[in-house]
């Protein structure tokens, strides 16, 4: 009698440390990483209940409309504009849709793009500034080695430096190391500072999509006495 308890308690305990059956749903993201306040995110979704409302929430505060309902195979289509953000830093939202006890969650990126120094004034011959880059992996492979190009005030090369790899799924470098801002005599005049994911020196131009680059102007003035 005291084997058959023991067995019959064994059995019931391991029943109620199993865990419960995982939703079927899942939700994704048409990319991992996205510009900020630019273009829209693209979401899909599957295993659902057909033809029922859903809910769906960014970090937890529910966007939309309300009334969205699944396809007849219990499907998801739906898009809302990229979030713009409050400062210049890569913030990753978690992406949430609830119907009922069903829920499936999500995340992705949103991250500035831009290239800056600091400090950002001196004298141009001493001055020593740490780059940081952002969204520098939006168009380009993962880890992009990004290279800073100085261009003339006549328009023409100077010199093209590596500044590193950066990392992230949104490519970023937070801040490199101290560093001349012009490893050179630079001479009086507007300069223009280009960063981009080529090593070669290709002219940016506005409106270009095949052609991610950041460009940064720095005017040098001509002192007297």
């Amino acid at each position: 009698m005291n084997a058959r308890l023991t067995a019959l308690t064994a059995t019931l305990a391991l029943a109620a440390a199993a865990p419960a059956a995982a939703s079927a749903a899942q939700v994704q993201t048409d990319q991992a990483c996205y510009q900020d306040n630019t273009g829209e995110v693209v979401v899909t979704g599957n295993g659902f209940d057909p033809g029922q409302p859903y809910s769906v929430a960014l970090d937890g505060k529910t966007i939309g409309t309300g009334g969205d309902t699944t396809d007849p195979t219990g499907a998801v289509n739906g898009h809302f504009e990229t979030p713009q953000l409050a400062g210049n830093a890569v913030h990753t939202y978690t992406l949430t849709i609830t119907q009922g006890a069903n829920t499936a969650t999500s995340t992705f990126s949103v991250t500035p793009f831009l290239a800056d120094f600091t400090p950002g004034a001196g004298n141009p011959k001493t001055l020593r500034v740490r780059f940081k880059i952002f969204g520098f992996g939006l168009a380009t492979p993962a880890h992009p080695t990004v290279y800073l190009h100085y261009v003339r005030p006549n328009g023409k090369l100077k010199r093209t430096i590596r500044l590193g790899k950066a990392n992230g799924i949104c490519g970023q470098i937070k801040r490199t190391a101290r560093r001349k801002l012009f490893p050179f005599n630079a001479e009086a005049g507007h300069w223009k500072l280009q960063f981009d994911t080529h090593k070669r020196y290709r002219k940016g131009v506005s409106g270009s999509s095949n052609f991610l680059f950041f460009t940064q102007g720095v005017t040098i003035k001509r002192l007297f006495g």
